[in-house]
């Protein structure tokens, strides 16, 4: 073996270090959080317990625990300034780029979604496939379509105040799973699977 093989290898080696590292720049995570291949990721938060797909990208956004974000997310991202003589962000300053998105605990992101920056999703809620969510999107609600528009919320009042009065989502998986597990067996909850 040559030197300058084994120089390549190196090289190649250290070049492949640095590309996951430069997509977690900017960024923190809490534990056991699953971020798979050719995720894009900058300024973003996340909380525990998470999961990101495929292909999806965050920019500037608070991510709470137990999330999931299914393939193709793209969450957050910069505003082109359609208002001023060019959108181009080489020439034009006014696009807007710092608006904080917010996704509550419990969030269920499906594929292809879009987020639009500076939008708090609340608590438990779920984004339906291929959605373009425009707005704030309420706790425990459906939202569905383009623009996403509210299909119905996933439980009854009582017990949506329920979850809320026991946030589960702050405890340790094992904790989180076993209270869980207490929710269904001391409240009934209409379930589809059944």
């Amino acid at each position: 073996m040559s030197i300058a093989y084994i120089f390549n290898r190196i090289h190649h080696w250290v070049a492949a270090l640095r590309i996951p590292l430069y997509k977690l720049r900017h960024n923190s995570f809490g534990k056991d959080n699953f971020i798979t291949e050719h995720v894009l990721l900058h300024g973003c938060k996340f909380g525990n317990y998470n999961y990101v797909g495929n292909y999806s990208i965050l920019n500037n956004v608070e991510v709470g625990n137990y999330c999931s974000i299914a393939p193709n997310c793209i969450i957050g991202g910069e505003e082109h300034a359609y208002w001023d003589y060019s959108t181009s962000d080489r020439v034009s300053r006014k696009n807007i780029t710092s608006k904080k998105t917010i996704i509550g605990h419990d969030v269920w992101c499906g594929a292809g979604a879009f987020i639009k920056q500076g939008v708090t999703i609340g608590n438990g809620a779920i984004i339906g496939a291929h959605s373009v969510v425009l707005k704030d999107v309420e706790p425990y609600t459906i939202v569905v379509g383009s623009p996403a528009k509210f299909l119905k919320y996933r439980f009854p009042d009582e017990m949506i105040t329920i979850l809320k009065e026991h946030p589960y989502y702050d405890m340790p998986q094992k904790q989180a799973k076993e209270h869980i597990d207490w929710l269904q067996k001391n409240y009934i909850a209409d379930d589809p699977a059944k």
